[in-house]
């Protein structure tokens, strides 16, 4: 039973290219409801996000959002503090709403909401080989996913390997703090049974030996473990990189 309450904490006006291009970024915040908690997640979204989470919503599962009314757009207007304010109430409505329904939670609108944002950004990094911010995008993402889903469900277990996968396509530079997401890694994989999240494991074996081999660890176990695998009859030479195996992963739930 999920206990999650979502809040609009804050908003700030954003400058684009020029003054046309400007818009109000959204902080919206997870925290369990029914305890203090100690680490909320944070994460920005703008109108659209909200606009496109409340279209698919309608489309995939249209009966259960029959009673939300959700803030018209307008074309003039959009920075008043009293509007600012009415959406703000609105898009509380829309989140708390998925947050109590599982139907809402686990559909594809709801999965790009909370994750297609940070999941850009980090890949825009990526390719430009700026490994230490993307690691902190992918930080940030997978707080956020992990206050929605399950800790092994596809969509959570993806965005953690993928802070391992960064960390291992960093050349070493990030094996230290990638260690501890490795290790959680590891970790969680040790119950599961989907095959399809079982596409990773090799991959993500391969490159936490390489972080360990960086980090001077004893790389022993994980050896030991490919080894197994091996005699399983997996293939466990020249598989995918770990980046390219969560990409050719649905992170549906």
């Amino acid at each position: 039973m999920f206990s999650l309450k979502f809040e609009i904490v804050s908003s700030r006006t954003v400058e684009g290219v020029d003054k046309e291009n400007k818009f109000v970024a959204y902080m919206v915040q997870a925290r369990q409801s029914r305890i203090i908690d100690p680490e909320p997640a944070n994460a920005e979204r703008r109108y659209t996000h909200f606009l496109d989470l409340y279209n698919g919503l309608k489309k995939e599962r249209p009966t259960l959002l029959n009673n939300i009314s959700f803030p018209r757009k307008i074309c003039f207007g959009n920075f008043d503090p009293s509007l600012i304010s009415s959406r703000c109430a609105g898009f509380e409505v829309l989140l708390n709403l998925v947050a109590s329904e599982s139907q809402l939670r686990d559909s594809v609108a709801a999965i790009a909401f909370f994750q297609d944002v940070e999941l850009n950004e980090a890949r825009r990094l990526i390719g430009e080989e700026k490994y230490d911010q993307a690691f902190s995008v992918l930080e940030t993402s997978f707080k956020l996913l992990s206050k929605v889903y399950t800790d092994r469900s596809r969509v959570v277990l993806s965005a953690l390997c993928r802070i391992v996968a960064c960390a291992g396509c960093s050349g070493g530079a990030l094996a230290g703090p990638g260690e501890r997401w490795a290790q959680l890694a590891l970790r969680r994989y040790e119950a599961v049974s989907d095959s399809d999240l079982l596409l990773m494991y090799i991959p993500l074996l391969h490159t936490c030996i390489s972080i360990w081999e960086t980090l001077g660890r004893d790389k022993s176990k994980l050896v030991e473990e490919l080894n197994s695998l091996r005699k399983q009859g997996m293939k466990v030479d020249s598989v995918p990189s770990l980046m390219e195996a969560i990409d050719n992963l649905s992170t549906s739930v």
